[in-house]
């Protein structure tokens, strides 16, 4: 009988747990841009960074990955694809390249493109 009665009390503490959690009012607000880097502070939005140029080898890469490369498209996350995309990688075989895929996209599909 004891038992029985200290988890019969279990959901009324939990019930009571999560009330007076959703009854505490907390104060939060988003902190703008400005209020962050302020003139002569150390910290550099990466927004405020320009984007560096492509370079050579970097274009070429990225061109005969196209070019040799196997496609696949990936899902993320795998159980509920929310996000999709596709990834283009080079190997010796089509299960190493999806492997190089997989490996970069982890807790994603990857699958085959058409």
């Amino acid at each position: 009988m004891g038992m029985a009665l200290r988890i019969s009390w279990l959901p009324l503490l939990l019930a009571v747990g999560i009330l007076f959690g959703a009854l505490i009012d907390v104060k939060a607000a988003p902190v703008s841009a400005a209020a962050v880097a302020q003139p002569g502070s150390d910290i550099v939005l990466a927004q405020a960074k320009p984007k560096k140029d492509e370079t050579l080898k970097q274009k070429a890469k990225r061109v005969w990955k196209n070019i040799a490369g196997h496609k696949f498209n990936v899902a993320c996350p795998a159980f509920l694809p929310i996000n999709r995309s596709t990834c283009t990688e080079t190997g010796k075989s089509q299960a190493d390249a999806q492997a190089k895929c997989q490996a970069k996209n982890s807790f994603c599909w990857v699958s085959a493109a058409n």
